[in-house]
């Protein structure tokens, strides 16, 4: 990981500055900019433009992060984009890009090769110094704002709002997600000034504001179509299949989107599985659970990949048990504990519930679809082609 836009902006410039190519909305925020990415691409799509879409981490794999028209990347052309991005780096004097940066790089390319109307981009992380904040954007949002990745974007709030809103450019809209702390405010507000547009959503669930949100962005940009669907697997609220029993797939892994899923999901009661990597304060990130009357059993599990190391699934059992007021129990591979909440899923006449990392929520959803034997490609697609197609 390396912050900062020195490097990255060099690679843009050895690559052409395929960025400049086309304009972009550039989204920030601690939750929800992925979905709000998704909601976006898809709502152009509807209204006859071929979006391309950059979000990251990926679910199973890296392509996914290359969208255009809802499509991944294909990895011919992924391939030789990393190739280029290769052959720039070893100019004098040689860069090092990071992964997220190749990544962000392969996008500019494919974007200008395939023509696009409009980007769509998520930051990786804050804004200010993100790679992604090199892009040509002529609306910026952000959605929540909570304590993350503390020991590089600050220890208040308020000093991760002052990160994300570097995303700002002078003169373009900056769409904010209402935020209770005063501190927050007026710090975005000390950036962007009269620019800056404070939306209230009238739901308080995750899919639905990023809905609202995508509705004000396409109302700026001048969209007419608002009717449009996503799927965005591991964070829209679709019921999948596991060995018969009706599964819900969630990434939620900290306390604001963990207690946002909660509230979405019905009062019905849930076999939880759950797997996640090493947090800051983890007994915060559960807290949302000792609230939380309808689970039946909890089954933790370990998680493989990603930045950082994995929460062992016996300590997550070992803190769980302080708050939840059901069995728990250990299962480390992650596709036996998911049978073996279906085992208990079933025997109960209720659902499963798989929450937390989204390595995790990868994994799971892969292995789904090998189950099914459908085509992985085409599973992760995201909506449907420029209506104009």
């Amino acid at each position: 990981m390396r912050l900062g836009l020195s490097s990255c902006e060099e690679m843009l410039a050895r690559l052409g500055n395929p960025q400049l190519s086309f304009p972009s909305v550039h989204v920030a925020g601690t939750n929800g900019k992925g979905s709000l990415c998704a909601h976006l691409s898809s709502m152009g799509s509807k209204n006859g433009l071929r979006i391309g879409l950059f979000t990251s981490p990926h679910l199973i794999m890296v392509e996914e992060r290359v969208r255009i028209c809802g499509r991944p990347l294909e990895a011919q052309k992924l391939d030789r984009y990393f190739s280029q991005i290769r052959e720039a780096s070893l100019q004098e004097p040689k860069i090092e890009p990071t992964y997220f940066e190749v990544t962000f790089l392969a996008s500019m390319l494919a974007f200008a090769d395939a023509k696009i109307d409009r980007a769509v981009i998520e930051t990786g992380m804050g804004g200010r110094l993100d790679s992604t904040r090199l892009v040509e954007a002529d609306v910026c949002v952000i959605t929540t704002i909570s304590l993350e990745h503390t020991e590089v974007l600050g220890e208040s709030l308020s000093q991760i709002a002052s990160e994300k809103a570097g995303i700002y450019r002078k003169g373009k809209p900056l769409l904010c997600l209402d935020h209770a702390d005063a501190g927050v405010r007026s710090t975005i507000e000390d950036i962007g000034g009269s620019d800056v547009k404070w939306v209230t959503p009238i739901s308080n669930v995750a899919q639905g504001i990023s809905r609202e949100l995508a509705t004000e962005v396409g109302e700026i940009l001048g969209w007419k179509s608002f009717d449009y669907e996503v799927r965005w697997h591991g964070r829209t609220y679709e019921l999948l299949d596991w060995s018969g029993v009706g599964c819900r797939l969630s990434a939620a892994h900290n306390e604001e989107s963990i207690s946002n899923e909660i509230r979405s999901i019905s009062d019905d009661q849930h076999v939880l599985v759950i797997g996640m990597t090493t947090k800051a304060h983890i007994e915060e990130n559960l807290r949302p659970f000792s609230d939380y009357s309808s689970i039946a059993h909890v089954i933790t599990t370990d998680v493989d990949g990603g930045r950082l190391p994995a929460i062992p699934s016996s300590v997550l059992a070992e803190k769980l048990a302080k708050i939840v007021d059901c069995s728990v129990e250990i299962a480390p591979d992650p596709i036996s504990a998911m049978d073996r909440g279906a085992d208990l899923a079933k025997k109960k006449g209720i659902t499963l519930l798989t929450l937390g990392s989204i390595h995790l929520v990868g994994k799971i959803f892969e292995e789904m679809i090998r189950r099914k034997e459908t085509d992985l490609w085409e599973e992760l697609i995201i909506h449907s082609p420029p209506s104009e197609e």
